[in-house]
């Protein structure tokens, strides 16, 4: 048995071997036949592609035929083709055509592509008249001289600097698996932030406690709340306490503010808002509190550090109680 890059056998006198693709894989190594064998017929090589009539958004728009969205191939401005089908309009199966006008992308997801004819190569489109059937277009597939010699390993760049070799320099760390862990965390941590950023046209709402430190501002840049009414409107931007226990599509909210500054004003003797809706859970009165009397019983001046009841009282319909000293 003849070994590889052994060629011929000597024992065998230099006899010829039958199997002429062994023989080139003896004398040249590795799979050599299948390299020549592309090169075999290499004249009459040709390739089909079918164009379907009103399938999946096939069309023809201004001479041009617009393949399915399910129809994938490669060609090229100057491809050599002829036709063939049962309505061919104005084109004929005895006319070489040449592609132009070649353009992907097209479609509303931009996964159809288009080409026109035309009668030289780089010419105008051919009319290509009334087609209501499919059409099959065989290309030459001839490699040419030109085209070996156009064969050449490309340029390596880095940082748009030549580099020496067929390698790239990587800067991922200490190791590969330092890179993909890096990665890995990259992608999990974008998964997340993409699931979590706030957008437009979807719903904000989200169950996450938030904490925040210092004053919270609610903007109004629209000028929405222009008005006391504007401020009852279901888009009125605000900051509101929402009642967990109501239902979803009937959320009961309280405006917490109705404007971007603070709504309480100081007026004499009493504290003032224009909020619609103002809940009060703990009332502090920092300077004391005067009581002239209570059903006629006389305060007692001076401070009191101890007491010994407390009061209820209501204040605009909402409880207090009033610590005093019997």
């Amino acid at each position: 048995m003849a070994l590889e890059n052994q060629g011929f056998e000597k024992r065998l006198n230099l006899f010829e071997s039958e199997d002429d693709r062994a023989v080139l894989n003896n004398l040249a190594g590795g799979n050599i036949q299948l390299d020549v064998a592309l090169f075999r017929n290499n004249l009459r090589n040709t390739s089909s592609l079918v164009w379907e009539y009103n399938t999946n958004s096939s069309s023809i728009n201004t001479n041009r035929f617009i393949f399915p969205t399910t129809t994938a191939f490669v060609y090229t401005n100057g491809d050599r083709v002829t036709v063939t089908g049962s309505s061919l309009g104005n084109l004929n199966t005895t006319t070489t055509y040449y592609v132009v006008d070649l353009i992907v992308g097209l479609g509303s997801l931009g996964n159809q592509s288009g080409f026109a004819l035309s009668l030289t190569e780089g010419g105008s489109r051919v009319t290509l008249g009334a087609i209501t059937a499919n059409i099959t277009f065989i290309r030459e597939d001839i490699v040419t001289k030109d085209n070996i010699f156009n064969i050449a390993t490309p340029e390596t760049k880095e940082n748009g600097l030549l580099v020496e070799g067929s390698s790239f320099t990587y800067d991922i760390g200490a190791s590969f698996n330092d890179g993909f862990n890096t990665v890995d965390s990259n992608i999990d941590t974008s998964n997340f932030l993409r699931r979590l950023k706030y957008v437009s046209n979807t719903s904000i709402a989200t169950e996450r406690k938030i904490s925040i430190e210092g004053g919270a501002i609610s903007a109004d840049p629209g000028a929405t709340n222009n008005s006391n009414a504007a401020l009852s409107q279901a888009n009125s931007p605000g900051t509101y306490i929402t009642n967990p226990f109501s239902p979803t599509l009937a959320i009961t909210k309280t405006r917490a503010y109705s404007t971007s500054s603070q709504p309480w004003v100081e007026g004499t003797g009493k504290l003032t808002t224009k909020s619609a809706e103002v809940n009060i859970g703990d009332l502090y009165f920092t300077n004391g509190i005067t009581i002239i009397s209570f059903d006629g019983i006389a305060s007692v001046s001076g401070n009191v550090t101890e007491f010994t009841h407390k009061l209820p009282v209501l204040i605009n319909g909402i409880e207090y109680f009033v610590l005093v000293k019997s």
